[in-house]
C-alpha cells in the first residue's frame, strides 16, 4: 500500500490528498511518498512501482511502458547505446496499451486515485488521445465520466466493439480546438461532486507516465543520459524527471538526472522559443488557431512552462535542451522508424526521433552516450486492423456555451 502526502513545490507546505490537483498558483503538487526505497513487485505492467504511485493499491485496469535495446535504428543512426521506451500496441514485445498511447498509463493511476478518495466522476478535456483512455479504462471500470472533445478530434474516440462504454458521455465542440475542450470544462460547475480531470496537475497522471524511466533503468541498468520526448503539455517529462528524483534520492540508481531532450512542431513551438532565451515567459502565441504541424498532438497553449516544478524547471535541472522540428523531417522520422523498428509510430515519436537526429548532427549529444527514446504512442494502425473498432457516438456537437450547459446537466445529474 502506498502512503505519501503531497508537497507544493510553490509553499512548500505538506498536505494531505484529497484528490487535490491545485493548491497555490506558483507550484506543482508533488506526491512524497513514505517509501524511502524502491523493491519492485511481482504485478503486471506500471503496478510493479506501486509503492511510488498516489493510490491505496494496485488498480484492477494494467497498462505500462517497455524498454528494449534497439539494434536496426541504432544502427541506421550509428549510435551504439540506444534505448527504447515503447508505450502502445505491440504485443510480441510484451506492449499493451490497448488504447495504443502513454496517456493509458495516466489513465489507469488516475482511475484508482478517483476510487480512492470517492469522486462520484470525471469530467476531462483531450486532443484525443487522453479522452481515448479513459474512455477505454473508465468503459471497463464502468466509472462515470464526461469527455469534451473538439469536433475535429471526434474520430479519436474509439474503443473496440462490444467494449463496455454505458458511463461514458462525449461532448463534441464545433468547429474548436483542443483549447476550446479546455475551457468548456473549466467552466462546466463540478457539481455533485464530479472532478476535473486535473491535467499536469494531476500527480496521477506524472507518476503514472513517470513510472517509464523505472522501466528503462531496470532494462538498461543505470538512468540514461539523454530521455527525448515529444512535449505538448509537459505532465510526461515532468513526470519522468521527478520519478528519476526519486530513484537517485532513494539510492535505487545513481545519478546524474537524464537530460530532458524535449521537441515541437517547428510551426508551433512556443516552449522550445522561450527555452532558447531562457525565459520563464512563453512568447506571444498570436491568433493563428490551427497552425500546420505535423503533430496536433503537441499543440497546446498553456502548458506547465512557468510555474515552480514545470517545465522550465526540469530543464535546468537536467541540463536539458529543447527543438523545432520541421514537417519534412517529422515524416522523415516516421518512415525510419517504421522501416527500421517494424512498427508505425503516432506522430509525437516522430517528432522525438527528428530532434534525435538533430542533437546527433550537431554534437549535443554523443554517438556513444546512453539514450532513451520515447515512443510514446504506437501501433495504432496495427490495432486498428487486428481489432475492429467503433468510434463512441457524442451526445451533441454543438457551440461552447451549448456544451457547458450539457456538460453541467450531466454533472447535476438534471
Amino acid at each position: 500500500m502506498s502512503t505519501y502526502k503531497l508537497r507544493c513545490l510553490g509553499t512548500e507546505d505538506r498536505i494531505e490528498d484529497d484528490y487535490t490537483v491545485r493548491y497555490h498558483d506558483t507550484g506543482l503538487l508533488r506526491a512524497e511518498y513514505d517509501a524511502r526505497t524502491l523493491t519492485p513487485r511481482e504485478l503486471p505492467g506500471l503496478w510493479r512501482w506501486t509503492d511510488w504511485l498516489p493510490v491505496s493499491a494496485p488498480g484492477e485496469q494494467v497498462a505500462g511502458s517497455l524498454c528494449y535495446r534497439s539494434e536496426a535504428l541504432a544502427d541506421r543512426l550509428g549510435l551504439s547505446n540506444l534505448w527504447i521506451a515503447f508505450q502502445g500496441y505491440w504485443p510480441e514485445k510484451g506492449g499493451y496499451c490497448p488504447t495504443t498511447t502513454f496517456k493509458d498509463m495516466e489513465a489507469v493511476t488516475t482511475l484508482q486515485r478517483l476510487r480512492d478518495h470517492h469522486v462520484p466522476g470525471l469530467i476531462c478535456a483531450s486532443a484525443g488521445n487522453t479522452a481515448r483512455a479513459f474512455a477505454h479504462f473508465g468503459g471497463l471500470d464502468g466509472y462515470p465520466i464526461l469527455l469534451v472533445v473538439a469536433e475535429k478530434h471526434l474520430g479519436r474516440i474509439w474503443v473496440p466493439k462490444g467494449h463496455p462504454s454505458d458511463s461514458v458521455i462525449l461532448i463534441g465542440i464545433a468547429g474548436g480546438d483542443y483549447n476550446d475542450a479546455i475551457e468548456v470544462t473549466g467552466r462546466i460547475l463540478e457539481s455533485g461532486g464530479w472532478r476535473r480531470e486535473g491535467g499536469v496537475h494531476n500527480v496521477a497522471r506524472r507518476d503514472g507516465i513517470g513510472s517509464l524511466i523505472l522501466t528503462a533503468t531496470e532494462a538498461i541498468g543505470a538512468l540514461p543520459m539523454h530521455y527525448f520526448q515529444g512535449v505538448g503539455g509537459g505532465p510526461g517529462p515532468i513526470g519522468v524527471h521527478e520519478m528519476a528524483l526519486r530513484a537517485i534520492d532513494a539510492g535505487y540508481a545513481q545519478g546524474p538526472l537524464p537530460q530532458l531532450h524535449l521537441s515541437q512542431n517547428d510551426t508551433f513551438c512556443p516552449i522550445h522559443d522561450a527555452w532558447q532565451k531562457r525565459s520563464r515567459t512563453l512568447p506571444p502565441l498570436g491568433e493563428t488557431m490551427h497552425p500546420r504541424v505535423y503533430s496536433d498532438y503537441l499543440v497546446n497553449r498553456a502548458p506547465a512552462w512557468s510555474v515552480t516544478g514545470g517545465l522550465f524547471d526540469v530543464l535546468l535541472e537536467s541540463g536539458g535542451e529543447t527543438y523545432a522540428v520541421s514537417y519534412a523531417e517529422a515524416a522523415a522520422a516516421d518512415a525510419l522508424i517504421r522501416q527500421s523498428e517494424g512498427i508505425d509510430p503516432m506522430s509525437p515519436a516522430a517528432v522525438a526521433l527528428a530532434s534525435l537526429q538533430q542533437a546527433v548532427a550537431s554534437g549535443r549529444v554523443a554517438a556513444d552516450d546512453c539514450i532513451l527514446l520515447n515512443i510514446s504512442g504506437g501501433g495504432q494502425e496495427r490495432y486498428r486492423k487486428e481489432v475492429e473498432t467503433v468510434a463512441i457516438t457524442p451526445i451533441a456537437i454543438t457551440d461552447k456555451e451549448d456544451a457547458v450547459r450539457l456538460g453541467r446537466a450531466v454533472v447535476s445529474g438534471t
